[in-house]
C-alpha cells in the first residue's frame, strides 16, 4: 500500500502535496482514514529531496486544521438542531447526551483540544464536541493548530528517520496501525466498563 501511495504522489509532482493535505483533513472527517500513514511519506520525500520539509509540514498542518474546522462547524450545527427541537434524536444522540457532552467540554475541552492530534479515532469527535459546546472557534482552532504542529512534526521526523527505505516505513506503519487499534479497543472497553459500573446498583 505504501509503495502504491508513494508512486501516486510522486506521479502528481508538486500537486502530490495536495494528497498529503487532503489525507490530513480526511483523518478528522472520516476517522478510519489512515492519514498518518500518508503523512509519514512526507518525511521520506524531505530526505529524498522530492519535496521541501517545511512545505510538507505546512500542507499537512493546514489540512489538519481544515478537517478540525469542518468538524467544529458540524458541532455547532448539531447544537442548533437540538435547540430548535430538543425532543429530537440525531445519529443516536439525544438532547440530554448533548448537554452532558457540552458540560464535559467546558470542563476539560482545552486540554482535549491540545492533545487531540495524538488521540487516534476520536480526534475528530473532540472538535464536534467543541463546536456543540460553543467553545470560541478561534481558541479551539488555535489549540488544534498547536496539537497538529507537534504531532505532524513528530510524524514527519519519523518519516525522515527511515529515509527512502519504504520497507522499513511500511513496517512502522503496520506497527502504528496495530497500536492505534489497541488504543481504540482499550478506550471502547473503558467506556463500556464505566457505563456498566454506573448501571450496577450498589449493594
Amino acid at each position: 500500500m505504501v509503495e502504491y501511495v508513494d508512486q501516486l504522489i510522486m506521479a502528481l509532482g508538486l500537486a502530490g502535496l495536495l494528497v498529503l493535505g487532503l489525507a490530513a483533513m480526511l483523518e478528522y472527517v472520516v476517522p478510519p482514514f489512515p492519514g498518518d500513514t500518508i503523512t509519514l511519506l512526507g518525511g521520506v520525500y524531505a530526505v529524498r529531496g522530492d519535496h521541501p520539509w517545511p512545505l510538507v509540514f505546512l500542507v499537512v498542518t493546514v489540512g489538519s486544521l481544515a478537517g478540525a474546522a469542518i468538524n467544529y462547524w458540524f458541532g455547532t450545527w448539531l447544537a442548533r438542531r437540538f435547540e430548535a427541537n430538543p425532543q429530537a434524536t440525531f445519529l443516536g444522540i439525544t438532547h440530554a447526551k448533548l448537554e452532558e457532552t457540552q458540560a464535559r467540554m467546558r470542563r476539560n475541552g482545552p486540554w482535549l483540544l491540545l492533545v487531540n492530534r495524538f488521540l487516534p479515532g476520536i480526534r475528530g469527535i473532540i472538535f464536534i464536541a467543541a463546536g456543540a459546546a460553543r467553545m470560541p472557534r478561534r481558541n479551539a482552532l488555535f489549540l488544534g493548530a498547536l496539537s497538529a504542529m507537534a504531532h505532524n512534526g513528530l510524524v514527519l521526523a519519523v518519516g525522515r528517520a527511515v529515509g527512502g527505505n519504504l520497507e522499513q516505513l511500511e513496517d512502522l506503519v503496520m506497527k502504528y496501525q496495530l497500536a492505534v487499534v489497541v488504543l481504540v479497543c482499550v478506550g471502547v472497553l473503558a467506556v463500556i466498563v464505566r457505563a456498566l459500573a454506573r448501571r450496577t446498583p450498589a449493594t
